[in-house]
């Protein structure tokens, strides 16, 4: 209301316009801008509350027949410049990734041939193959008794494979199918069961919570703060999620080495120094992160400001096939009604991205020269004036944001994005979706622990199953924190 009432006094200053002037013919395009979304925002709303009203009375809502786009007429100005294409993806050659377990050489039936045909080598074919099969072994673990002592000797089986009837292969394999391919519990247990193994879905939780759960919050610990000392910079993102049917919240701490995950009921910034304490977060410089719904710059992704000595905002999000930048998202959301104000948002989000380009060229080879260019053309750019207001309103929410945008000219070796943490995230997006979230303190920390080193394996180029089964065994296949460094 109090927008429209302000446009009404707009309105009746018009008449009192110098209308010899190009100002007054922005301030007036602009007037009709406004008034024509007003509109379109109260004509939605009244249809809301009519379809609201028919609902009540136990009546169907308007019916919608989406109608093809009209063709708008486009004034006659130079198109904007257009983002710069990316490189076509190119299928990689999948045979060089392919262990090969054994050779077999295929003889040639001779029979018929002519006499004086020559061995000229093979021709190779791969046959990829997986075999699953029972092993289950009843151990005869010897006895002997002594009269002397009255004592009963038995052989001791080995560490991994005491207290337990399930060996570490297949400990492994149910960690792989719930965290790495989002198996239920209670599908792990039928498939197990369907191959030969004598498995409760009971027995199948106990594995994924409480099955070597101390071992795993240390190797996490060890991997998160080995994690914190690679690099001068971190990323960081959260996500909502349920714990015990309440509202929760999972974080995602890395880089390109390593993802720790932390589970809490709050994302408040005292929350997050329960697990980046001051002195965790001496260990680097700059924290990465974004918040894609907050506009100022006082609420922005406030629980991780004051961190780190630095805090930067992410620009870009490659998510689709052309990149995007994510302060270009809010320009994105503008919909102007005129033809003009339509080019001008054209033009920034155009400007926006060989701006972009630049900062991505100073990352290559930053001097002081560029840097200093950067830095004053971000005040040109993000300071002009178009008389669309919401445009110009939010190009002025974006320069308040100048030194958050801006923190790789102090530091180029930060990215310019925070895809490894939002990608990190869609795991645990994923997983709430299938299970619901965690139920207990136990499983809050079996999907940290494990998520924390699921990822970091993924970073590394690591199996997971692999480094699962040397978890289990305990045998070690590799030392995950020593390879983060």
């Amino acid at each position: 209301m109090t927008k429209y009432k302000m446009d009404m006094e707009q309105i009746r200053k018009v008449e009192d316009l110098d209308f010899t002037l190009p100002e007054t013919q922005k301030e007036v395009l602009s007037l009709i801008e406004s008034l024509c979304k007003t509109i379109i925002e109260q004509n939605n709303e009244i249809q809301a509350l009519k379809d609201e009203i028919n609902r009540l009375k136990g009546e169907k809502g308007k019916f919608e027949i989406k109608s093809a786009k009209k063709q708008q007429a486009e004034e006659t100005k130079p198109d904007p410049p257009k983002p710069k294409e990316t490189k076509k993806w190119q299928k990689s050659e999948k045979n060089v990734k392919i262990k090969i377990d054994r050779v077999e050489t295929v003889k040639l039936d001779k029979t018929g041939l002519p006499e004086d045909i020559e061995f000229k080598g093979y021709t190779n074919k791969i046959v990829q193959n997986i075999i699953i099969k029972t092993e289950n072994v009843l151990y005869r673990m010897e006895k002997y008794y002594s009269a002397t002592t009255k004592t009963t000797y038995t052989a001791e089986m080995e560490e991994s494979l005491r207290d337990t009837a399930y060996g570490p292969e297949t400990k492994a394999l149910i960690s792989t199918l719930y965290y790495e391919n989002r198996v239920t519990e209670n599908k792990i247990a039928s498939f197990l069961n369907a191959n030969g193994l004598c498995i409760s879905e009971g027995t199948v939780s106990n594995i994924l919570i409480k099955d070597e759960s101390k071992r795993l919050t240390e190797i996490k610990d060890e991997v998160f703060l080995a994690g914190l000392k690679s690099s001068i910079y971190q990323q960081i993102d959260d996500t909502g999620i349920k714990i015990a049917g309440e509202n929760g919240y999972a974080t995602i701490i890395g880089n390109e080495r390593y993802s720790a995950y932390f589970i809490n009921e709050s994302k408040s910034r005292d929350t997050v120094k329960t697990f980046l304490t001051e002195q965790l977060a001496g260990l680097f410089k700059v924290l990465v992160g974004e918040k894609k719904d907050c506009d100022a710059i006082l609420p922005y992704a406030p629980q991780f400001k004051k961190i780190a000595e630095r805090f930067s905002l992410c620009w870009e999000d490659r998510t689709s096939c052309l990149p995007w930048v994510h302060e270009d998202r809010h320009y994105k959301k503008l919909v102007p009604i005129l033809a003009r104000h339509k080019y001008e948002v054209q033009c920034i989000r155009a400007d926006i991205w060989v701006y972009y380009d630049k900062l991505l060229d100073y990352k290559d080879s930053p001097t002081d020269e560029k840097k200093k260019a950067l830095w004053d053309e971000f005040d040109v750019l993000f300071g002009r004036k178009t008389g669309y207001e919401d445009l110009d309103n939010r190009i002025s929410l974006t320069r308040d944001k100048k030194s958050e945008l801006l923190t790789v000219l102090d530091f180029p070796e930060i990215p310019l994005h925070n895809n490894l943490s939002e990608n990190g995230l869609r795991e645990i997006v994923v997983k709430r979706k299938i299970s619901g979230g965690v139920e207990t303190d136990e499983g809050i920390k079996a999907w940290e622990n494990n998520m924390t080193i699921l990822s970091t394996c993924k970073k590394l180029g690591l199996s997971f199953y692999e480094y699962m089964k040397g978890v289990f065994s305990k045998k070690p296949t590799y030392d995950l924190p020593e390879l983060i460094n």
